[in-house]
């Protein structure tokens, strides 16, 4: 036994659904690499050149004023809109209406086993020392095998409990590659 958890491990098989993938794509996109700053700047300045246009108190420059915050403000609403559109898109592709079993993961002391179960392919298997890094949100734990990829382990799909999960992985990943996020 390792911490409550055989050698053998710990197996999950995911069956993720579009809310699982949608919450993760969120997440990942806009929490874990921030891409949410860069739109947030472009309207925070489009909206101050909006502000000193309206402060101005030159005849009609409340039109540029209206048109600087329209852009200021559409422009980030429409990168989130057309993210968002982008996700239900491909979770539309992936047939995610209902929860399908996408891939079956297995934690065990000296390794990761992937096996995709959506597709046929080879398992991949990561050496602990491979992986970037676990992040623990509210539901799942997001597995990082690289910064780009991601497993999404949902909870109540192991064979062990969250916690138990979360303990194994800790035991098994450096306290650096480790987070706990309020998500």
């Amino acid at each position: 036994m390792k911490g409550g958890v055989s050698v053998r491990g710990i197996t999950y098989h995911c069956r993720i659904d579009r809310k699982i993938f949608r919450r993760f794509a969120v997440f990942d996109t806009f929490i874990l690499h921030k891409r949410w700053r860069l739109p947030a700047i472009f309207a925070l300045i489009m909206t101050a050149f909006a502000i000193v246009c309206f402060l101005s108190g030159k005849q009609q420059s409340w039109l540029p004023g209206t048109i600087l915050l329209v852009i200021g403000l559409g422009m980030p609403a429409v990168y989130a809109g057309t993210f968002l559109s982008q996700v239900n898109k491909k979770a539309a592709a992936l047939k995610l209406d209902k929860p399908r079993a996408m891939y079956t993961v297995v934690l065990s002391s000296g390794d990761v086993n992937i096996h995709n179960d959506f597709k046929q392919e080879q398992n991949v298997v990561l050496p602990w020392e491979k992986v970037w890094g676990a992040v623990r949100v509210r539901d799942a734990v997001y597995l990082y095998a690289v910064p780009s990829r991601a497993f999404i382990l949902p909870d109540g799909q192991a064979d062990a409990p969250a916690g138990e999960v979360w303990a194994f992985l800790g035991e098994c990943l450096p306290k650096d590659k480790l987070t706990v996020k309020k998500y």
